[in-house]
């Protein structure tokens, strides 16, 4: 098994290998959009990139299992047995994909005794890549520079709120009333899919809570970078962090992720 920068290193090759693929079809008129089975939509740079990555998962380390958004094939029966498995969204942010926003990402996270260990983000668009492991830290790579280690920031009295572009702003407004006393400012900053974690992770945002449905794919890799940013993505109701392959639905609680453990989490789950 290869350590985890040797991993990082070659998941950055295949997110790369990806990106060119999910590039190709963002060129195009025609993305061939289709309707999955929960009513999301699924193009052909979805498919592309799930084939992808499934290759290159499959020659780095034959011996971990996958899932991904884009294989419904794999039963809880078999899933229950995993106690290492890769985690992957081939492109997260279809919506966003579709809209030709460029704020869509290619994740990929490695879980171990459902917790995720290490993952990576990568920005088709710009190139940019997050990754974060346990034993690694958290880095940002920007295309054609060297990584940079990346921390999450300590709570200060000016709050920014990574807010989604498409779900439960008005849910977020009313969470934050209990703990506005703590802050002199606060602002929200929008972005799409898994983006608004990796502001957390680099320091540039302070809150992000999701109270709209997300799938584990949505988070694994995210969840791995905040943890090794210095940060935490934890379960609103009970704050604990998110664990994965624990059930047959693979659909996420809600979560609030933080940049600093001590941000007061625990006045807005008593409301």
């Amino acid at each position: 098994m290869q350590n985890h920068q040797q991993l990082i290193d070659a998941l950055y090759q295949i997110c790369q290998q990806a990106a060119v693929a999910i590039m190709d079809v963002y060129q195009k008129d025609d993305f061939s959009i289709q309707e999955k089975q929960d009513h999301s939509p699924v193009t052909q740079a979805d498919l592309a990139a799930h084939e992808i990555i499934k290759q290159g998962l499959t020659e780095l380390t034959p011996d971990i299992p996958q899932l991904s958004e884009e294989d419904t094939s794999v039963t809880f029966t078999q899933r229950q047995q995993w106690q290492k498995f890769w985690c992957i969204d081939p492109l997260d942010g279809t919506k966003e994909f579709i809209n030709r926003n460029d704020e869509f990402t290619i994740n990929i996270a490695l879980i171990e005794n459902n917790r995720p260990i290490l993952g990576i983000i990568y920005i088709p668009v710009t190139k940019v890549a997050y990754w974060g492991s346990i034993e690694l830290g958290a880095c940002k790579l920007e295309h054609g520079e060297q990584a940079v280690h990346i921390r999450s920031r300590p709570m200060t009295e000016n709050l920014i709120v990574a807010a989604s572009r498409r779900h439960g702003q008005d849910a977020s407004a009313n969470l934050l009333k209990p703990i506005e006393h703590h802050f002199k400012h606060i602002r929200n900053k929008g972005m799409g899919s898994s983006l608004k974690m990796c502001l957390i992770a680099e320091g540039a945002a302070d809150f992000y809570p999701r109270l709209f449905p997300t799938s584990e794919w949505d988070t694994a890799a995210a969840q791995a970078i905040v943890e090794a940013a210095g940060g935490k993505l934890v379960n609103a109701s009970s704050l604990e962090p998110l664990r994965y392959n624990q059930r047959e639905s693979l659909e996420n609680p809600y979560f609030y992720v933080c940049g600093d453990p001590q941000f007061p989490l625990e006045e807005i789950a008593r409301r």
